[in-house]
């Protein structure tokens, strides 16, 4: 609590609440729940799943929960194109965040911006896959700078977790830097 407004957690656990059909939110260092959501943006995150737990879903065919996505929060709740601002120190007024125009609002990449086309969309799956996998490429994701996370009630594309990806390495030859090179070396 800060001045009587309860502030989030910096850093939080996110998963898929089976029983209530929304997101879970928990603080990463007490592991207390903080509240339940409909959309939950991350930064820095990482996607983590529990091989014991995955083994015991393969096992049982059941499932439970051992997959979750962890980072910095940084919004929680819809997103909405009006937002107010404080006037005089007194007076609240509204104003739009973007103007959409004859867009519809699911798509605006202002108003939505997992809609744009920096997300790739991702999912978990225990019987498929031992890690989140990419939606199209089906390659394993472990981290991204910026996650967007979605209960099946949210406007916008079908997917659940949007991410940005991290961009590739470039391959470095093994001796790129080295004064001398192997043949050199030899004679």
């Amino acid at each position: 609590m800060v001045d009587g407004c309860e502030v989030a957690p910096d850093r939080v656990k996110v998963y898929f609440n089976l029983q209530k059909d929304c997101l879970s939110v928990i603080d990463a260092e007490t592991g207390l729940l903080y509240c339940h959501a409909h959309r939950v943006e991350l930064h820095n995150a990482k996607f983590r799943v529990q091989p014991a737990g995955r083994e015991r879903v393969l096992r049982e065919k059941r499932k439970n929960v051992h997959a979750y996505v962890i980072g910095d929060c940084h919004d929680i709740g819809e997103v909405s194109k009006e937002r107010f601002r404080l006037v005089d120190n007194e007076l609240f007024e509204k104003y739009s965040i973007c103007d959409c125009g004859d867009k519809p609002y699911d798509y605006c990449e202002e108003c939505v911006p997992e809609s744009s086309d920096e997300f790739r969309g991702g999912y978990y799956n225990p019987y498929k896959y031992e890690t989140f996998v990419d939606d199209i490429e089906k390659t394993p994701i472990f981290k991204s700078s910026r996650v967007i996370l979605r209960d099946k009630t949210a406007i916008g594309p079908h997917y659940n977790i949007f991410y940005k990806p991290e961009p590739k390495k470039k391959r470095v030859a093994w001796n790129k830097g080295l004064r001398y090179t192997f043949k050199e070396l030899r004679a």
